[in-house]
């Protein structure tokens, strides 16, 4: 499992969904029913040596805790708190929302292994993750035999060179090495990974840096996992293109409900690619429209408010730097989990959220994008003093991020916002690929 010793090197978390309780308070928090610690997950990327995405690991982790997993737990409380994960993940959203067309990477406790607890989603697009903490004996050998019978990959967690765990190492289709873990023993580990199982594509987690990546990269490793690769680029001078102006005007205009649609319309057609792709994707047969579209204004109308916004901020965030897909889908999971919170002034909320995310990636104070932008008075207090049902929401969702605890007056619980982000998540990968797709 995967983890930055700052800490960011990990996505936004979100917690499962508990088992339903038929004579609990229906106005209770499901994860304080459970009688467990609020469980948070995450998506972090793993790349290649062109530092391309190739697939996602979803992490799990105990709320607030100091350690990178569920450590302080006992076996019955990790399993409990895994398969409510993987129910929350793929009863509710499916591993295509969440995954995309990449592979997942689960973490999974010993119970998914031995058997005493199902795997309930289909082999072709996960990868079954063996956690360091799983001992490796006849039963858990056996469970992998079974899971890779049926076609399930596996992948051996944070292999240090244990000679008990060489066993699961030889069955494994990945590896995963921690370099911060291994220091000067990591080419060592490698080559005993390499001596016991060629086959298997070695996965280092916590590359840091440029260097680390070029060293592992030097070394023969396959996959790279880590804050270097995830790092959203700080601008030391924003300097913004004509095209990146309008978008900035966009921004202003789609979170007023004043402007007038001409208005919106006049600023859209001043920037021909975002035109073009509003016409194409309204006019597809995908977007779910019948109509034949005859103007640009009717396409504006019917592609809605908060998604042109959405498209308009990812316009600008790619126009600026190069901004991996990774980080504009988490800027987006975040707008959609401030909406959900608040959703008396759900479009404020959502404003607010990509506002935040685009100062996260473009490394801008909120009162500069204040400044810049424009924007009304309501988006300015929920973004730079917290205010409102949206500001209150977003400090939800930034300490959700950050793994702090929830302030007094939030008004939600961490299994709500919880639950609100892994649907933002899932609404976000649906736009990335479709502005991707229509770029």
């Amino acid at each position: 499992m995967s983890s930055s010793p700052t800490g960011t090197g990990r996505r936004p978390v979100t917690a499962p969904r508990p088992r339903t309780d038929p004579c609990a308070d229906p106005g209770a928090d499901p994860g304080a029913a459970a009688g467990l610690a609020t469980v948070r997950v995450g998506r972090q990327g793993i790349y290649d040596a062109q530092r391309a995405l190739v697939a996602h690991e979803l992490l799990f982790r105990a709320h607030g805790g100091t350690g990178s997993g569920l450590e302080g737990a006992g076996a019955a409380e990790q399993d409990h708190a895994t398969s409510q994960v993987i129910s929350a993940t793929f009863g509710d959203f499916g591993v295509e929302q969440i995954a995309g067309d990449k592979p997942l990477f689960l973490n999974l406790t010993r119970g998914f292994f031995t058997g005493e607890l199902p795997v309930p989603c289909a082999p072709h697009q996960v990868v079954l993750e063996l956690l360091e903490d799983v001992e490796v004996d006849e039963e858990v050998l056996a469970g992998l035999d079974r899971l890779r019978a049926r076609g399930y990959r596996v992948a051996v967690d944070d292999f240090d060179g244990e000679e008990a765990r060489l066993p699961a190492v030889e069955r494994a289709d990945f590896v995963k090495i921690d370099l911060a873990a291994t220091g000067e023993r990591f080419e060592r580990v490698l080559a005993l990974v390499r001596s016991v199982n060629p086959e298997a594509l070695v996965v280092v987690e916590r590359v840091e840096d440029d260097a680390a990546i070029a060293r592992c990269a030097a070394a023969g490793c396959d996959l790279f996992q880590g804050y270097g690769l995830q790092r959203p680029v700080v601008l030391e001078s924003l300097s913004l293109t004509p095209s990146q102006l309008v978008c900035l005007r966009l921004v202003r205009a789609l979170t007023s409900n004043d402007t007038p649609i001409g208005e919106i319309e006049r600023l859209v057609s001043s920037d021909p690619g975002l035109s073009l792709r509003v016409l194409r994707t309204v006019s597809s047969a995908a977007y779910g429209t019948q109509q034949e579209i005859t103007s640009l204004r009717q396409a504006i109308v019917l592609l809605g408010r908060r998604q042109l916004c959405s498209w308009v901020v990812l316009m600008l965030l790619g126009g600026v730097t190069s901004v991996d897909t990774e980080t504009l889908t988490t800027v987006l999971a975040r707008a959609g989990a401030c909406a959900r919170l608040a959703a008396e002034e759900s479009d404020v909320a959502y404003t607010v959220g990509l506002l935040s995310g685009v100062c996260t990636v473009l490394g801008m104070g909120e009162g500069e994008l204040v400044e810049t932008t424009g924007v009304g008075p309501s988006v300015r207090a929920a973004l730079l003093q917290h205010r409102g049902p949206a500001g209150r929401a977003l400090r939800a969702v930034l300490a959700h991020e950050a793994d702090e605890p929830l302030a007094a007056d939030a008004g939600c619980t961490p299994y709500e916002v919880s639950r609100a982000w892994l649907a933002g998540l899932s609404t976000a990968v649906r736009t990335v690929d479709a502005v991707r797709e229509e770029g």
